[in-house]
């Protein structure tokens, strides 16, 4: 056998093979790459040689009027092109782009004509920096507004309340001087109480030590008209106090000063009860649903955190500070608005603690409207605030409800004079300390006007 013949007829019974493998397999496909347009990659395959390139060239004449798709040197993958034979090519299988849609066309046609100017790398920078940005405020507020629902739907509770045995009822509503009222069950009550230690001084959390509760608030607001109402209680004010011994164990219940209810506890959650239980003792059962309680800590960095607080010093306070004359206006800064809000000369009279807390009333007054107007700016601000204190503070209220709580609030605008009362009563002095004793018929007055709705 001639070594040359027996090249070539092994050459052609390798081509023959490979062509009748290659045939089956793509006519399987063809169809379906036809009638759904799909797109495919051509790739040479390992070991095919020029040779073999070139001995092909003869065998396509004779296949290319047949139709057939002689592509024994490739192998198809179906994905971006699709693919034909080029007669002018020796019937090598060549790729052949997708279709350009008439709306393509005729956008190239405008980008020739009206060439788009290259963007500098700055200006992409500075445009995907934008986009990033824009993203990610989107997302902070997505993450806002579902804290916001989260809080609304968390706060609210429907109790009622113990009546004065004057007021009557027919269930539903109670009669009060003429008139019928319904209790709101939309209100909601936050705790607010400044204890007279630092937090180093009670971090042992030993019962009967936790410190006095200096400074009481209540703030009432109704979630479904936002109008509130802002109550200051007396530290010196008479009420039921349930009192434990250093084991913690229930002893009874004892008349004496609220501020003394914070100290039966462990300056924690015992301590906040204790206290949130007498007020609501006070309050004929209203629920407080909630407390935020801060060490003295806390003042100036609330302080400085909105800008500082301009008063009109309202009494002499030179012997704790030369710069407290009567009369004067000045701008607190740092501890200075500690000294300005908790100075008290207990060698005075029993009236020293009502003057302390007028000089609260306007220092609030002007905390709150910076923080009102802060935040009018920036949502976010009430949650930097108590990111800010926390550490200082103890509560059982959560971020979605001060969130919430600060959408209600920051449509509002503050008066010390009309949002902020004071519970009413009278001081006495007691067998060794200053007694409040409350107005009992005051203090219903303003419960009705804060947590009841006149119905005619």
């Amino acid at each position: 056998m001639n070594p040359q013949n027996s090249g070539k007829e092994t050459t052609e019974t390798a081509h023959s093979h490979h062509h009748h493998h290659y045939h089956r397999h793509h006519s399987s496909k063809s169809s379906k790459s036809e009638e759904k347009g799909v797109y495919g990659r051509l790739h040479r395959k390992k070991g095919s040689s020029s040779s073999h390139h070139h001995h092909h060239s003869s065998h396509s004449s004779h296949s290319s009027h047949s139709n057939h798709k002689s592509e024994h040197e490739y192998e198809v993958h179906y994905g971006k092109y699709d693919f034909s034979v080029n007669p002018d090519d020796e019937g090598v299988p060549v790729a052949k782009y997708r279709r350009v849609s008439q709306r393509k066309k005729r956008k190239e046609q405008e980008e020739k004509l009206h060439p788009k100017k290259k963007r500098s790398k700055a200006f992409i920078i500075f445009r995907n920096t934008g986009i990033t940005i824009a993203v990610l405020l989107v997302g902070i507020a997505v993450i806002l507004i579902g804290m916001i629902m989260i809080g609304k739907n968390s706060l609210l509770n429907e109790d009622k309340i113990r009546l004065p045995i004057n007021v009557e009822t027919d269930g539903e509503y109670i009669i009060y001087k003429g008139h019928r009222y319904k209790f709101n069950d939309k209100v909601y009550t936050l705790m607010f109480s400044g204890i007279d230690k630092k937090t180093k001084d009670h971090s042992e959390k030993v019962l009967g030590t936790a410190g006095q509760a200096d400074a009481i608030f209540l703030l009432a607001i109704d979630t479904t008209t936002s109008k509130y109402k802002l109550m200051a209680l007396s530290r010196d004010t008479m009420v039921d106090v349930n009192v434990c011994d250093m084991a913690g164990n229930f002893t009874g219940v004892e008349k004496m000063q609220i501020c003394l209810a914070h100290a039966y506890g462990d300056g924690e959650e015992t301590s906040n009860e204790n206290l949130k239980r007498s007020i609501s003792r006070l309050f004929y059962g209203i629920t407080v649903d909630a407390y935020f309680t801060v060490d003295l800590d806390v003042i100036p960095i609330l302080n400085d955190d909105v800008g500082g607080v301009t008063v009109t010093v309202i009494e002499d306070l030179t012997m704790w500070n030369p710069i407290f004359r009567k009369g004067d206006i000045i701008t607190l800064t740092g501890d200075e608005a500690e000294t300005y809000v908790r100075a008290r000369d207990v060698t005075g009279d029993e009236n020293q603690n009502n003057l302390r807390m007028e000089r609260q009333k306007s220092y609030i007054d002007g905390f709150v409207n910076n923080a009102l107007s802060m935040t009018r700016s920036n949502l976010g601000t009430p949650i930097r605030l108590y990111n800010d204190i926390i550490e200082h503070s103890r509560t059982d209220i959560t971020v979605p409800i001060i969130s919430y709580l600060a959408t209600l609030l920051v449509g509002q605008n503050f008066e010390a004079d009309e949002d902020m009362v004071k519970i009413p009563g009278k001081t006495v002095m007691g067998e060794k300390y200053a007694e409040y004793h409350v107005d009992e018929e005051g203090l219903f007055d303003i419960i009705v006007q804060t947590y009841y709705t006149r119905a005619d």
